[in-house]
């Protein structure tokens, strides 16, 4: 895998590392979450709260939740950038290494084989490479 990722272009190193420090802003957000619901927790059992002070809590919740989900939508459409380019980059060095193969070399590989490689498995990479930026790093 260490050698189809050095087949990275800087665009696509650089939306990677964007991806990377987006999921880890969603992640804080996610996790100011629970900080938030124990202070309206406190402020509910609490006599004498005023009301204005609880919609201030569950304003900045729902402001952590939007900028989490915005993040989020970022991170995927980075992601997703990312693994095309990457996914071009291989199945082009692949068009290219078919074409330069000799008659012999190419008797050895079926049509139906090489159809596979540069569709389904390449594609199977895009979409490692795609969900893994964002799973794998907020895990």
């Amino acid at each position: 895998m260490i050698k189809l990722l050095k087949n990275m272009g800087r665009r696509e190193v650089f939306m990677a590392v964007l991806c990377a420090l987006l999921v880890l802003g969603q992640v804080y957000f996610d996790l100011t979450l629970p900080d938030y619901m124990t202070d309206l927790t406190m402020m509910l059992n609490t006599a004498g709260s005023e009301t204005s002070d609880i919609l201030n809590i569950g304003l900045k919740m729902l402001g952590c939740t939007l900028a989490s989900a915005a993040l989020a939508i970022g991170c995927g459409y980075l992601s997703a950038k990312t693994a095309s380019g990457l996914s071009y980059t291989v199945r082009e060095k692949l068009f290219n290494h078919v074409m330069d193969m000799g008659s012999e070399e190419m008797q050895d590989f079926s049509i139906p084989s090489l159809i596979t490689r540069t569709t389904n498995d390449i594609t199977q990479i895009q979409m490692i490479v795609s969900m893994g930026l964002q799973m794998i790093i907020k895990s």
